[in-house]
């Protein structure tokens, strides 16, 4: 063994020139025969041999160099994994190999290159090819064991690097043979071929066509759930080759001509526009009548694609075909014929339920701004919003035409508006009423469930029966103490309250602050800071706000309708606000809900009563005896009838178009409506929200911080959060959001804090980033509503593929 020892005692003077402790594994025992030459030889190197006491090893190296000044060989008869408890020792050196005993191979100097990085699992590299592979693999890649679809992700990324090693250490072979044996790929190294087999694989295995079959992996059941991986960890680097890719093949063609609505794949974008044309197509040709079932057919199909990786990213929309659908199918749920047979209070009752009708009006509203937002130009989109729209108009006859015959006689849907302030209103300390201009039912439904997502606020939603008409100054009076009253004053509506004329919100205002509340408008609540908040006493306090009537009456068209929702956050950060002052009870209302409906047809523009002195477009106001011509296109409510209501109008009859008929009268949007009989004007929603008082702590500071440039479009915030605490009680729940000139690109993230670091991940949206150069972020207390930090960091998500040819 002369040839043996001297190669070995040559390797360990070269490796003590670089390191004076290292480990030698030998579990088979092989080089027991060649120590007693070596150590002979090493005179300057103690060598120490395990004899079944890793303690005593570990004293001598203690008790003989205590400061590890000299040069140590540790020789272990032992596996690396069989010697756990001289792993402390092992970590002060590095482990030796027998170069003699490895093949004079690339790969074998590779690895022996980076010993310290092979788990150890492979330690027997040496002795097993197999086990050889996954080493270097596993080295290459920076995995602590086999991971094939990290390996594969990691090589796309850069496909240049990693062939240049792979081929430079003749594991080319062992590369095809691992993508063979996981996926039944056969692209070897080309990353174009090997992301194509990949994409189509998923394809094969989810999509109703034979179409690419050729082109797909083997295993396509594999490919798919690589596929799958892929666009949770590397969305960007997925789309970048599908899109390369998808440019050889027409996949939205394929969609079409397979006339097939369900197809599960989400490889290629291309899928789901094919799809859209496809529902879209549906939506605009089949038989009208049918369309509410045809939308419960599609159902399905238009969720799971609103909630696949395409629609994800903001690469895909999917929003108008889902509204549209969501829209009808909720209709097709309505039996207009039931209508007929319900009291007034069963209509309100079936409208305003969990599950009730205001969904239809909700679903609505947001198709509406959908199209508004909408940049993608979808097919037959006209087509689909004409028929839709008619179906609404049709809800709204269905549900409303047999309400105006039933409130004719009893004009109630419940409890009055007017027993509002019995009813509601609070002096005690800690109580806020927020009066919202024409907030509808639906809205309020939103507001609860947003104040619900982010709290755990007690709530309770409930309806009261609008005064009628449902116009501003009687809504809004409907809110005072004191018996309501309405009259004819020279052809003119005059409103009182308690015996004194409301002439505007002056009065209102005034007779509210004698009654004991502090009056003020919303945007004087969003303007006052935290810390004077925090110093402002509690006291009863009526708030207003007139947004959503200011855009009903001043846009005549769809952006006024498509712009309400946004008065859902005006309120619930109102909310958020007032609880720092103390407050501990909310209750959210408004004067009047309203319609708003396609441009009316002549057929549903009704002839003003000519004895009317006055005629809006929804309602009419006469003496009680003044002799109107019988019609069946309105109906009158009398002074007995709105003495039912609270309203004190002895010499009054009001006069109103049956459905969603309007009197021809001048002025004012033609799609906004209030002042009528609907459920969407009468219902007016009371919603009592309940907050619990705020435990007093210590303050907390934050340090927020954001990569910068951004270079990835899966990003980790970290805020660091400190304080004199050491432990929040209740934790502060912080949510992080990702702005482009005021709108969205990344689904908010909340995360709940504790002391010190804190880390959660934002997903960037690729279609909403796409061409920008620089994102704003925002932390948001979301117990406060305030603005922790507000910062802008630059875009640079450019990279380059020579291989692929293309840059992203």
């Amino acid at each position: 063994m002369g040839d043996l020892a001297d190669s070995i005692i040559t390797e360990l003077r070269q490796k003590f020139d670089r390191h004076p402790v290292w480990v030698w594994y030998d579990a088979q025992e092989k080089y027991k025969g060649v120590l007693d030459e070596v150590e002979a030889a090493l005179e300057d190197v103690t060598l120490a041999r395990y004899d079944g006491s890793y303690f005593e090893l570990k004293c001598r190296l203690h008790e003989e160099d205590p400061n590890y000044e000299q040069n140590w060989l540790f020789y272990i008869p032992e596996s690396r994994n069989d010697a756990e408890w001289f792993r402390d020792i092992h970590a002060l050196g590095r482990q030796y190999r027998v170069g003699q005993d490895i093949d004079d191979t690339p790969v074998t100097q590779f690895l022996v290159e980076h010993d310290e990085e092979i788990p150890d699992a492979y330690e027997d590299w040496g002795q097993n090819r197999e086990v050889q592979r996954l080493a270097f693999f596993c080295v290459l890649f920076d995995t602590a064991g086999p991971a094939t679809d990290d390996w594969v992700r990691t090589y796309l990324s850069n496909p240049e690097e990693y062939r240049e090693t792979i081929e430079d250490n003749a594991m080319a072979d062992a590369w095809d043979a691992q993508l063979r044996e996981e996926y039944g790929v056969t692209a070897g190294l080309d990353p174009k071929e090997l992301a194509t087999q990949l994409l189509f694989g998923e394809v094969a295995s989810r999509a109703p066509t034979s179409r690419y079959d050729e082109l797909a992996a083997d295993d396509t059941r594999a490919a798919a759930a690589f596929c799958d991986e892929w666009q949770q960890y590397a969305p960007a680097e997925f789309t970048r080759y599908a899109q390369r890719i998808a440019e050889d093949y027409d996949l939205a063609k394929a969609v079409i001509d397979s006339e097939r609505i369900h197809w599960d794949a989400t490889a290629f974008k291309g899928i789901d526009m094919g799809l859209i044309r496809l529902v879209m197509q549906r939506l605009a040709d089949e038989t009208y009548a049918d369309l509410p079932d045809i939308a419960a057919d599609l159902q399905q199909t238009v969720t799971e694609r609103q909630d696949s990786f395409w629609s994800n990213e903001d690469l895909v929309d999917w929003s108008v075909p889902v509204l549209a659908v969501e829209t009808l199918q909720r209709i097709g749920t309505i039996d207009a014929d039931e209508a007929k047979t319900l009291s007034s209070t069963e209509l309100a009752q079936k409208y305003t339920s969990d599950d009730g009708w205001w969904q239809v009006d909700a679903a609505y509203r947001q198709y509406i701004n959908a199209t508004q937002k909408a940049t993608f130009p979808y097919p037959n989109e006209t087509t689909v919003k004409q028929r839709v729209t008619q179906h609404y108009m049709s809800f709204l006859r269905g549900v409303n035409r047999p309400l105006a015959n039933i409130l004719s006689d009893d004009p109630t849907l419940g409890t009055p508006q007017t027993s509002f302030y019995d009813e509601f209103a609070d002096l005690e300390d800690g109580t806020a009423i927020i009066i919202c201009d024409g907030l509808r039912y639906e809205l309020a439904e939103a507001i609860k469930q947003n104040l619900g997502r982010r709290t755990d606020f007690e709530q309770d939603l409930s309806a009261v029966s609008a005064a009628l008409p449902s116009i501003t100054e009687v809504g809004m009076a409907a809110h005072l103490p004191g018996e309501l009253g309405l009259s004819l004053e020279d052809d003119d509506l005059v409103v009182t309250s308690g015996g004194k004329e409301m002439a505007g919100k002056s009065d209102r205002v005034e007779r509210l602050s004698a009654a004991g509340f502090e009056v003020v408008d919303m945007d004087e609540v969003s303007n006052i800071s935290l810390e004077d908040l925090t110093e402002t006493d509690p006291v009863p306090r009526v708030v207003y706000s007139g947004t959503i009537d200011k855009l009903g009456e001043s846009l005549d068209d769809d952006a006024a309708f498509s712009q309400v929702a946004s008065h859902v956050d005006d309120v619930e950060r109102t909310v958020q606000r007032l609880k720092q002052a103390g407050y501990t009870r909310f209750v959210i209302t408004s004067d009047h809900g309203f319609l708003y409906t396609d441009r009316l047809s002549d057929d549903l523009k009704v002839e003003s009563p000519d004895l009317a002195p006055v005629v809006k477009r929804r309602f009419a106001a006469a003496d009680g005896d003044a002799p109107l011509v019988d019609t069946d296109e309105f109906i009158e409510v009398d002074s007995d009838a709105l003495s039912d209501l609270g309203i004190n109008a002895p010499e009054l009859k009001l006069l109103f178009p049956r459905s969603v008929a309007c009197f021809k009268a001048q002025g004012g949007n033609m799609q906004y409506f209030h002042g009528g009989i609907s459920l969407q004007e009468l219902l007016v929603p009371c919603l009592t929200v309940t907050t619990g008082e705020i435990e007093e702590s210590a303050s907390i500071s934050y340090d927020v911080s954001i990569p910068d440039p951004i270079t990835n479009s899966i990003i980790s915030v970290e805020i660091e959060a400190k304080s004199g605490q050491l432990a929040f009680d209740p934790a502060p729940i912080l949510e992080i959001r990702a702005n482009i000139d005021d709108e969205p690109v990344a689904d908010p993230v909340t995360m709940e804090v504790s002391p010190g670091t804190n880390s959660e991940r934002v997903r960037l949206k690729q279609g909403a980033i796409s061409g920008e150069s620089s994102v704003q972020f925002e932390i948001i207390d979301t117990d406060t509503r305030e603005t922790i930090t507000r910062t802008t960091v630059e875009l640079d998500l450019l990279f380059g593929d020579d291989d692929m040819g293309f840059d992203v």
